[in-house]
């Protein structure tokens, strides 16, 4: 009696093999064919099935991979632009911070000149 499997069980048991280990081997499709149909079908047709279905999964597990570097990436380049912010606002600050303390030590030494006052250096000893 010559059976026939038709595409969709060679497909469908070549998916749920690759679901549950991971990877299958075209001989280790053949084997479950024969184990649950009691035919193998023809090994061009099968290999050729198998091939399209690995391809499939490979490609799917790329297009995943390719997605998380995409989340990767835009996770950190929302980081970096969170890094230059906070960067910038500290120069912004230091900056501030500088130009107060010039003004106040400007404004001093203009008082001591009003005054008629020598500024006053401090020398620290050696």
């Amino acid at each position: 009696m010559n059976l026939r499997l038709s595409e969709q069980r060679i497909r469908s048991t070549c998916r749920e093999i690759i679901a549950k280990r991971g990877d299958v081997s075209g001989r280790g499709l053949r084997e479950e064919l024969r184990r649950r149909f009691g035919a193998v079908g023809k090994t061009t047709r099968v290999f050729a099935i198998w091939r399209e279905e690995v391809v499939a999964r490979d490609q799917g597990s790329s297009m995943a991979m390719a997605a998380d570097l995409q989340r990767r990436l835009v996770a950190a380049e929302r980081a970096a632009a969170e890094n230059l912010a906070r960067a910038e606002r500290a120069e912004y600050r230091e900056q501030a911070h500088q130009d107060h303390w010039a003004l106040e030590v400007d404004r001093l030494r203009q008082e001591l000149k009003a005054r008629g006052e020598a500024p006053v250096s401090r020398v620290i000893p050696t």
